[in-house]
Parts: structure tokens; sequence; C-alpha cells
């Protein structure tokens, strides 16, 4: 077995390598095998070095922020995994623009915005995870996404070398991607544009969101968020529920039955499982529509494709 402590001597303290880490604690699905070495750089700086140590060494590195979105393999990761929630976080308003830095979460950003009077990201306020992991996968909901609102993003390569500055275009955002799910770069900061709006107003809509996603999504289990791309011309949840799958399960793992979109843990699910599920889906939607549902989460780890 490496000695990470070791590698990472003089960039990271010992509290910040945690060996053999348990992936069930670090995603909102509660589901994963170990990280050979998991890393909680604390400046981008630390992240730099870290990225650069890996590279030096060639061993693979896994990035992730809040684990939302995420199906970790119940064989785990091998390498680094490096968490980016506890890189130093800065929120700043530029007269209508807000620029984010490090590990700032998506509610608390979009609550900052509320409070400045400033509008556009009333549909972010429910979403978890860190606002750099909704931007990394253009997060959405309730008619808005993030390619509404960025304008400029600044990543570090993979080998911690170099910084690129992203505008909107070059960016290519789609439905729940983007350029940096493809070339592997890892977010340090957003510029957003937004709109000036009337404080309450801006509250009163993002309450609104708020209580419709309580009463329509299966936020008191845990999940990974809706797991189908809507396929064009087509809505997930009549399909789902006209395969009468709500409710169908492989072991913990359960077609939530209150949202036809989520695969839920009920407690103690498997990748596996949840994968299980997630295909059977995938086929009685395809037998009865001649219609493919692709997937809509990020599985990381053994046994899935590596980014």
């Amino acid at each position: 077995m490496k000695d990470w402590k070791s590698v990472f001597e003089g960039v990271l303290t010992d509290r910040q390598i945690k060996v053999n880490e348990s992936m069930k604690l670090h995603t909102t699905y509660g589901i994963g095998g170990l990280a050979d070495v998991f890393v909680l750089p604390q400046s981008i700086e630390e992240l730099k070095q870290v990225l650069q140590k890996a590279a030096a060494m060639n061993i693979p590195v896994t990035v992730i922020g809040g684990g939302t979105n995420t199906l970790v393999s119940d064989k785990g990761i091998r390498g680094i995994t490096i968490c980016t929630t506890r890189i130093k976080n800065s929120v700043v308003r530029k007269g209508n623009t807000i620029i984010v830095t490090g590990g700032a979460g998506t509610g608390m950003v979009s609550r900052f915005a509320q409070k400045q009077g400033l509008s556009g990201l009333e549909f972010a306020a429910g979403i978890p995870g860190t606002l750099l992991g909704a931007v990394f996968m253009n997060a959405n909901g309730y008619g808005g996404c993030f390619a509404d609102v960025v304008t400029l993003v600044r990543t570090i390569t993979r080998n911690g070398l170099e910084e690129h500055i992203w505008n909107l275009t070059d960016i290519a955002y789609g439905n729940s991607d983007s350029i940096f799910m493809k070339n592997g770069e890892i977010l340090i900061e957003v510029t957003m544009s937004l709109k000036e709006g009337d404080v309450e107003a801006i509250k009163k809509t993002m309450d609104e969101y708020q209580l419709s996603r309580r009463t329509k999504q299966p936020l008191e289990k845990r999940s990974a968020g809706t797991m189908f791309l809507r396929p064009p011309g087509k809505y997930v949840g009549p399909m789902v529920k006209a395969c009468n799958l709500m409710g169908f399960s492989v072991g913990d793992a359960q077609v939530s039955t209150k949202h036809p979109g989520f695969v839920v843990n009920n407690g103690n699910a498997s990748a596996k499982e949840i994968m299980d599920v997630l295909h059977e889906v995938q086929r009685r939607v395809k037998e009865k529509y001649q219609v493919h549902l692709p997937l809509d989460v990020r599985m990381l780890g053994e046994d899935f494709p590596q980014e």
C-alpha cells in the first residue's frame, strides 16, 4: 500500500488526508466503496500541488464536490479522490455580476444573490452541492439553468500546471452537459451575470420553488436527484408511470413512489442495485415506447466508465 501521507508531505496536513475512506460518507446517495485516498485541499494552491504530484507520479485523479448527482461503484475509487468542498470560498458582487470561487454551496450563493436584489438564480435555491459543481454539469430546474447566467469560468488543467478562462460559447453547454465533462478541467471560479430585481419578489419565487420541491420530490430519502435525461419530445415521468415502474425495487434501491425520475436509497442500497433498477427502467421504456432514456448521473470508480 502506498504511503499516501509521504506523497502529500509539505502540501497537506494529516487531517486533510483520509486513507481507505468510505465514499458512502461523501455522496448524497450514501453509496460507494473505499477511495484509496481522499484529500481535502483548502486552497486553490493546494489543489494545484495535489494535481501536480498526481501527474508526476501517474496516479489517477477523481474530483468531487458535494457528492450530488453522483453514484460511486461498490468497489470504490482507485488513486486520489479530491474533494473541493473545503477550498476557501469567496462570493463577491460586482455590478450585476457575482463571482464565486472555491467550495461555496449552490443554495448559499442563490440566497446571497436574493439578498443583493439580483435575479436569475431563483431556480438554483434548492439544488444541493457546490455552485461550481452545478456549473460543471449545467444543473437546471423550474425553467432555469446555469447556461442562462454563466459568462466566464476559470479552470485548472488536470496536471495542475495551467489555468484557462472559458466564455459561455466555449463551454458548449448541453442538457446536463459541458465541455468540462469531456476535457476533465477543474472549475475554480465562475462569473455569473444577473438582473436587478425586488428582494422580496425574488424570495417569494425561491420559496415557491422550494415548496414545490418538498412536495413533489423525495427529499426525505437519499438520492442523487433525477436520474434520466429527457429525450427530445418526450417526458420521462409519464413513460415510467405507464410502465408501472413507480415503486419498482431491487434490494433497497427503488424508483420513487413520489417522483418517477428519482431512484432512491431506502437504507443500504448498493451501486449495483441502483444500476439494476436504472437498467430495468431503460429496458421497459425502450420496449414500450422505442425510446432510449439516457442516464443523468455521474458514475465514478471501478466498474464504471472512467472520466
